[in-house]
């Protein structure tokens, strides 16, 4: 059984523009690739030009919706140049000043704990309880899962749950995963969280480790049958394809 949002996402690319249609089937294509592409991928997934679609992915870029980088080359030559998409509803400038922002913040913590993950870790506890819905009748796990779902999707984790017991957590988008290359401890507030959040809602679950794969923009979490509360949850994270 999976388990998605209840509600439409819009992240406002598909706009009123004559290109609005393709760039939305750029955009998605982007999000939802295991891995950047290239122009050439893009052009031949999407049915355009080559030109046309370098037209759209930098359109996408100044946009904040994609970012552009340029792989490294073991042989001469210009170096490849991919794109990933982005967090939905965010210009350039926000998601520069939020990504700064956290970069910021993480350097401070890092420079003062000496366990900044077990730090990270408690900190997300106490954000999960106080984002969770708080419903004034106890909920049932397909409840509380789909609560978590929303929640998660609201910030933009593109969260599904996958299989009944125990469920899988699929997260196919991080939204701090710039910021996760230099801090991986920031998975550890994410994970406290969820696990906050499973807590608050009286579930009988528990997010007990997390595989990031950065590289494909997404995360798979296992769940546990378990009430009691773990210290912290084991993080695997990983740049590159093994």
């Amino acid at each position: 059984m999976a388990v998605k949002v209840d509600h439409p996402v819009f992240d406002g690319t598909t706009g009123r523009g004559d290109h609005a249609g393709r760039r939305t089937h750029v955009i998605k294509l982007l999000r939802d690739a295991k891995e950047p592409l290239t122009v050439e991928q893009v052009a031949k997934k999407v049915g355009l030009p080559l030109n046309t679609a370098r037209y759209h992915l930098e359109a996408l870029v100044d946009a904040g919706l994609a970012v552009r980088e340029a792989q490294s080359r073991t042989t001469p030559g210009r170096p490849k140049v991919t794109y990933m998409g982005t967090l939905p509803n965010q210009t350039h400038e926000r998601e520069q000043a939020f990504r700064l922002l956290a970069e910021f913040v993480c350097a401070a913590i890092a420079q003062h704990n000496e366990n900044a993950g077990d730090w990270m870790y408690n900190v997300g506890l106490e954000c999960g309880k106080y984002i969770s819905c708080h419903p004034e009748e106890p909920l049932d796990e397909a409840q509380v899962m789909r609560a978590l779902i929303n929640k998660l999707d609201a910030m933009w984790f593109a969260p599904e749950l996958i299989g009944a017991d125990p469920p899988k957590l699929m997260m196919h988008n991080c939204p701090f995963a710039e910021t996760t290359r230099r801090y991986p401890m920031v998975c550890q507030l994410h994970a406290g969280m969820i696990n906050g959040s499973l807590e608050e809602m009286g579930s009988g679950y528990r997010l007990t480790q997390l595989k990031v794969q950065l590289y494909a923009h997404k995360c798979e979490g296992e769940l546990s049958k378990t009430k009691a509360r773990l210290p912290r949850v084991q993080v695997e994270v990983r740049a590159k394809p093994v």
